[in-house]
């Protein structure tokens, strides 16, 4: 069960992977959102609007444990100043909602994936109550604010459940466009060789384009693994049941030509 947990969550960071690609900010996307746990509606129009950065209220809400709880983000952009809220209130509609803290300030993040623990929650906070995750950062787009840095929101509505619960495999690992550029580079020359030789520049893929790369090669990585992990482990229970079996047969066998062994001394 576990497993099969794990493998869906993969499935569905790798579809939600597809949808952030560079080319997407700015339509789907800001220059970040939650990859985990799901992020509410994205709208041009509001992104810069507190609390939520959204026209939708709350629509759908993801499970989250009570304790050891992560988010995890994916990030098309240069981003500042990021900081995480939860309210604990069913409807938030105001930023003076959002008062705690459950993330350390974030100085900047990159193009790419990251993923943060939430800190203790209050001792009132039990299996069943709601909650809604703030993600607040600075980043600037090219054609709006004259270039300059504007706050942006995004929100994730969740509810609580007892840890031992809590069966899903969070897509949690840390990896940015600069980790992953000489990868693509190296991948991209040797797809298209030229007379001029490789270039250095990516094949003109932006931070962002390589951030969506490093991520799927990631979860594709991972649910690569894990399947081969499922298969190997079948096979081997197979075998072993195989071999008991087989084990069974020739005691069984032995057990018979001793009876008759006996049978004809007497």
């Amino acid at each position: 069960m576990r497993f099969s947990s794990c493998l869906a969550a993969l499935s569905v960071a790798a579809t939600v992977r597809a949808a952030h690609g560079d080319g997407d900010e700015g339509t789907i996307m800001g220059p970040a959102a939650f990859l985990w746990p799901e992020n509410r509606a994205w709208s041009a129009a509001y992104d810069n609007t507190g609390p939520c950065g959204s026209a939708s209220g709350v629509t759908n809400r993801t499970m989250f444990p009570l304790t050891q709880g992560e988010v995890a983000l994916s990030i098309a952009d240069d981003a500042w100043k990021v900081a995480f809220y939860i309210s604990f209130d069913n409807d938030p509609t105001s930023q003076s909602e959002f008062t705690e803290q459950v993330v350390h300030n974030v100085t900047e993040i990159e193009p790419g994936h990251q993923c943060y623990k939430i800190d203790d929650l209050p001792s009132s906070v039990t299996a069943g109550s709601n909650a809604t995750i703030q993600l607040e950062y600075w980043a600037d787009y090219e054609d709006e604010n004259s270039g300059n840095n504007e706050t942006f929101y995004a929100c994730a509505d969740i509810y609580f459940v007892e840890t031992t619960d809590f069966s899903i495999s969070v897509p949690c690992f840390n990896v940015t466009a600069a980790d992953f550029d000489s990868t693509v580079t190296a991948t991209t020359s040797a797809a298209t060789v030229t007379a001029t030789g490789s270039s250095s520049s990516s094949n003109g893929l932006s931070k962002g384009a390589i951030a969506g790369i490093a991520v799927g090669t990631i979860v594709g990585s991972l649910a690569i693994v894990g399947a081969a992990a499922f298969v190997l482990l079948k096979k081997r229970r197979s075998l072993s049941e195989g071999a008991n079996m087989q084990l069974q047969e020739d005691l069984s066998k032995r057990a018979g030509d001793a009876t008759s062994v006996a049978s004809t001394s007497h």
